[in-house]
């Protein structure tokens, strides 16, 4: 049987060490939801996934689920399984929701059903603006696991919050970025000798980014808010050339808040002795035959609105250095050389 011994050093007053015996055999497979409906079809999707025990050193995914999402308004959208756990609308751009309208998600895994809560979409509330300042912070790059400091943008909106109800936020985005790369100075990773490569120079990606950044409008109930800081994006990479930015602002319920509140806090923990004990982190999918099966995840449904933004490296008033990449651009995950439209 696989066991290891955590060892925990509290140091406070005294201090002691206690050795803690956990025992991996013995933790559960359990199925996670990460799902999203709103009025943009585009960021509509379903990921199913299982929790691994630490010994497992791969992601599983639900590859054979059969889901759907309902509505009060007696709509039925399906879902076809894509890749890596993903599953996104059969009807494509119409499949939509309207804000007032109530829905829940259904999930058959074999012989059982899952069911979120029924969540009602909520208003979109507008972005007025988007202005950028320049800023210094920690961050790791995708495929990087430690944070370096990064000199960048913080990406700002401007919104107006109603004062007839309460309100709460998130935001996700979608952005497009040209890079210019170093080919002619390419290592051979064996001989560790130059191999300069003829192509390719200029490249181009599309990431999609979903953050755990929330807000609600405790403190400015009825006012112009006023430099929402919402991202972060450092100089090299993402504004090497041009960046074309999609901001969607998220209008979510309290529970959605509460939940991507806690997860976010989590993230963010310095993992020092003065943070906070975890919060207990409450989905809202379950197996109404079996309510004492844990269910992890959330099926957020949220009404959006979206700005976008240009930003061109020539525009930077800041001497940020350009970026490095001494290879192929093409190696870089997810790039082309076919130029989007309208760029």
């Amino acid at each position: 049987m696989l066991k290891r011994i955590l060892t925990f050093a509290l140091v406070l007053l005294m201090g002691c060490i206690d050795p803690v015996d956990v025992d991996l055999d013995t933790q559960k497979k359990h199925l996670v939801v990460e799902g999203y409906f709103t009025n943009e079809a585009k960021l509509n999707y379903v990921r199913l996934s299982y929790s691994q025990p630490h010994s497992v050193p791969y992601n599983e995914f639900e590859k054979g689920a059969i889901v759907f999402v309902s509505s009060d308004a007696g709509e039925r959208y399906s879902f076809r399984y894509d890749k890596a756990g993903y599953y996104y609308p059969e009807a494509g751009a119409m499949a939509y929701g309207v804000p007032g309208n109530t829905y829940w998600l259904n999930i058959s895994v074999g012989n059982k059903l899952y069911q979120s809560a029924p969540v009602k979409m909520q208003e979109p509330l507008p972005i007025d603006s988007v202005h950028f300042e320049v800023d210094e912070q920690t961050y790791a790059f995708e495929g990087v696991r430690e944070n370096q400091l990064y000199m960048g943008y913080n990406v700002l909106v401007d919104y107006k919050d109603p004062a007839e109800y309460k309100n709460f936020l998130r935001w996700s985005f979608s952005t497009q970025y040209e890079v210019n790369t170093q080919p002619w100075d390419f290592i051979d990773p064996w001989s560790g000798q130059p191999a300069p490569k003829e192509c390719c120079i200029q490249c181009f990606l599309h990431e999609k980014l979903e953050l755990l950044r929330v807000a609600d409008d405790r403190l400015v109930n009825g006012r112009d808010v006023k430099n929402q800081a919402v991202l972060f994006m450092p100089f090299e990479k993402y504004l090497a050339v041009k960046n074309k930015l999609t901001i969607y602002q998220h209008s979510i319920t309290q529970e959605a808040y509460d939940f991507f509140r806690i997860l976010e806090q989590q993230k963010n923990s310095t993992g020092t002795v003065f943070d906070p004990p975890p919060a207990e982190v409450k989905g809202n999918i379950k197996n109404p035959a079996n309510e004492e099966e844990q269910v992890l995840g959330f099926f957020d449904v949220s009404g959006v609105s979206v700005k976008q933004v240009t930003i061109l490296r020539s525009e930077l008033t800041y001497p940020a250095p350009p970026y490095k990449y001494p290879d192929n651009c093409e190696a870089l995950k997810g790039a082309t050389r076919q130029m989007p439209e309208g760029w």
